[in-house]
C-alpha cells in the first residue's frame, strides 16, 4: 500500500490529499539575471483531465460498447460498501463497518464497485452474467478472454473488466475500462461513480472481457477429461486439498477458477463466520497427487452444505448413498468447536478420554452437570466414541457449534434423542421477550422497512420482542432480511434492528441465545 492509497475493502480507494511542491525561482532567477543570462522557466504540465464518459476506442461487441453506455448513465450515483448485491442487480443500500471506512453506508442507496459493473451488464445484456465480488467476478467462467498486468492495456478493450490487487486471492476492486487508458468506477465510500485513468491505482493486477468483439459469448465448458462422471464447478481462491474429507493434513493444492470434481462425501465442516459447508469434492488437484478432496466451501455459487456444479447439478455421493450418510442407524453428526475431554457418565467430573474438534457422531442425550458460565452453558451430555479412551462415553452438548444453552440438536437441527427414550422436554411458552446478543452497535428504525435511522442499539446482550420480514442487511454471502423490535440504547423505544447482527445464526435466521426462534410480531 502506497504511502497515501490505502485498499477499501470492496470496491474503492480510501483518499489522501497530496502534495505539491512550489518550487522557489526568484533567488535564483536574479541571480542569473546578474550573471547576464536568460532565464525562461517552463511550467509543469497539469495531468490531462478525464474525458466525457463513452465509448473511447473501437473493436468491442456490441454489448460491451452498450454496458460502458449504461455505465456512464451511473454516474455520479453513490458509492455504498456492498451496495448493488440484491436479488435483481441496481442501487441497494449497504453495510455500516466504521472499521472498513465504511461508517454511514447502510444509510447510502448506491453501488460498490462489483455492484457497478454488475448492474451496468444488466441493463446492457437483461440478465446478470457478472454477479459477485470482484474476487469472483475475476474468476468467472464467462470470461472469453484474460489479460495480465504485463500485457499492459493496449490489448483492452471498451467494457472489458479491470482488476486491482497484488495477487488474484487479493483482488479488491474492479472498474469498466472504456478506451485510451481511462475507466469508470464506484471509487470509495462517500465517493461517486466517475472516469478516471487506469494508472490512478498502482496495482492494476488484470483484466477479462466478457463477450468475444463478435459479440458471441463463452462456449461451455469444455467436456470432461474422460467423459462422463465428471463436474464443472468455480472455486472463488486456491485451496488446500487433502487425502479424506476427515483429514487435517494438506496434500496439496487446486487452483481458483473453473474445475472438475468427480462426486463429494460429507466430513468436517469449513466456516468462516457464517459461511459453511461440510461436503468434500474429490479432485485432481493442480499440485500433488490426484483423486484428493477439497471443501466445497470454496464453491462460487451456492450457499452452506451445497454442493453444485456450475449448471446447479447437484453433485453426487462418492458411495451413492443418501445425504448427509450417519455412520449408522442410530447416530447423529454433530460439530463440535473444540477438542473436549469425555466422561464415564453425565454427571462425573473425572475424564476418561479426549473428543477431538470437527465433525463427530453421537448416539443420544442424557441430563446432567452444568457446563459453561452464567451467560454460556448446557446441562445434555451426549454418548459418544471418543478419539482418545474407551467407547460409549459422554461429552458435554456445550461443545457443540450451532446451537445455544439447553440445546442438544444435530447439523440438521434434528433433535438429539434421550437415550432412555423419553421424550425431550416440551419448550416453554413464547415468552415476551428474548435475549440475543448482537456482535456491533447497530441502527434501529421506526420500521423493517425504513433507512432512516432513528437511533442505537449498543453491541453485547439485549432484549427483543418479535421479528418481522424486511429489507436486506449484509452482502451475498452474510445476509439476513428479519428485523427485531426492541427498545434501543439510544432513540425511542420499539424501533427496529436488523437480526444480521445476531451473533450466533446464519442467514435469514433469527433466534435467541437458546436457540428458540422468535416469533412474528
Amino acid at each position: 500500500m502506497s504511502l497515501f492509497t490505502a485498499t477499501h475493502p470492496e470496491g474503492g480507494v480510501a483518499r489522501h490529499p497530496g502534495r505539491r511542491l512550489r518550487g522557489r525561482l526568484a533567488l535564483a532567477l536574479f541571480a542569473m539575471v546578474l550573471a547576464g543570462f536568460l532565464v525562461s522557466v517552463e511550467p509543469a504540465p497539469r495531468a490531462a483531465a478525464a474525458p466525457a464518459c463513452g465509448v473511447l476506442q473501437s473493436g468491442a461487441a456490441a454489448q460491451a460498447n452498450t454496458a460502458v453506455n449504461k455505465a456512464c448513465g451511473l454516474i455520479g450515483t453513490p458509492y455504498s460498501w456492498g451496495g448493488g448485491h440484491g436479488g435483481t442487480p441496481g442501487p441497494t443500500y449497504g453495510i455500516c463497518d466504521a472499521s472498513n471506512g465504511a461508517p454511514n453506508d447502510c444509510n447510502v442507496k448506491g453501488l460498490d464497485c462489483s455492484g457497478m459493473v454488475r448492474h451496468a451488464y444488466y441493463l446492457a445484456v437483461g440478465s446478470d452474467v457478472i454477479n459477485g465480488t470482484s474476487r469472483t467476478q475475476y474468476a468467472s467462467s464467462r470470461a472469453v478472454a484474460r489479460f495480465s498486468r504485463s500485457q499492459g492495456l493496449s490489448v483492452l478493450l471498451p467494457g472489458d473488466l479491470v482488476f486491482f490487487g497484488s495477487s488474484a486471492s487479493r483482488i479488491h476492486h474492479v472498474a469498466m475500462y472504456i478506451g485510451n487508458g481511462y475507466m469508470i468506477e464506484a471509487p470509495f465510500s462517500g465517493g461517486h461513480v466517475r472516469v478516471i485513468a487506469v494508472s490512478a491505482h498502482s496495482d492494476y493486477y488484470g483484466a477479462i472481457r466478457l463477450y468475444n468483439p463478435d459479440g458471441s459469448t463463452p462456449p461451455p465448458p469444455p467436456p470432461p477429461p474422460s467423459g462422463a462422471g465428471k463436474y464443472w464447478v468455480d472455486t472463488f481462491a486456491n485451496a488446500s486439498v487433502f487425502s479424506t474429507p476427515t483429514s487435517t493434513s494438506s496434500t496439496g493444492t487446486l487452483y481458483q477458477g473453473t474445475n472438475y470434481v468427480f462426486c463429494k462425501v460429507w466430513g468436517r465442516e469449513i466456516r468462516n463466520g457464517t459461511s459453511y459447508n461440510h461436503w468434500w469434492l474429490r479432485t485432481d488437484p493442480d499440485i500433488g497427487p490426484a483423486n484428493q478432496y477439497v471443501s466445497a466451501f470454496y464453491l462460487s455459487r451456492w450457499g452452506n452444505d451445497v454442493a453444485k456444479d456450475n449448471n446447479g447439478t447437484v453433485i453426487p455421493t462418492c458411495d451413492g448413498s443418501a445425504e448427509p450418510p450417519p455412520p449408522s442407524p442410530g447416530k447423529h453428526w454433530v460439530d463440535t468447536f473444540q477438542t473436549a475431554s469425555v466422561y464415564v457418565s453425565p454427571t462425573s467430573t473425572t475424564a476418561t478420554g479426549t473428543l477431538y474438534g470437527g465433525t463427530n457422531y453421537v448416539y443420544c442425550k442424557a441430563w446432567g452437570r452444568k457446563v459453561g458460565n452464567d451467560t454460556s452453558y448446557n446441562h445434555w451430555w451426549l454418548k459418544t466414541d471418543p478419539d482418545v479412551g474407551p467407547g460409549a462415553q459422554w461429552v458435554s452438548a456445550y461443545n457443540l457449534s450451532k446451537w445455544g444453552n439447553d440445546v442438544a440438536k444435530d447439523n440438521n437441527g434434528v433433535i438429539i434423542p434421550s437415550c432412555d427414550g423419553t421424550s425431550p422436554p416440551s419448550p416453554p411458552p413464547a415468552p415476551s421477550k428474548y435475549w440475543v446478543d448482537t456482535f456491533a452497535n447497530a441502527s434501529v428504525f421506526g420500521s423493517s422497512t425504513s433507512s432512516t435511522a432513528t437511533g442505537t442499539l449498543y453491541g453485547g446482550t439485549n432484549y427483543v420482542y418479535c421479528k418481522a420480514w424486511g429489507r436486506k442487511v449484509g452482502n451475498d454471502t452474510s445476509y439476513n432480511h428479519w428485523w427485531l423490535k426492541t427498545d434501543p440504547d439510544i432513540g425511542p423505544g420499539a424501533q427496529w434492528v436488523s437480526a444480521y447482527y445476531l451473533s450466533r445464526w446464519g442467514n435469514d435466521i433469527a433466534k435467541d441465545n437458546n436457540g428458540v426462534t422468535i416469533h412474528n410480531c
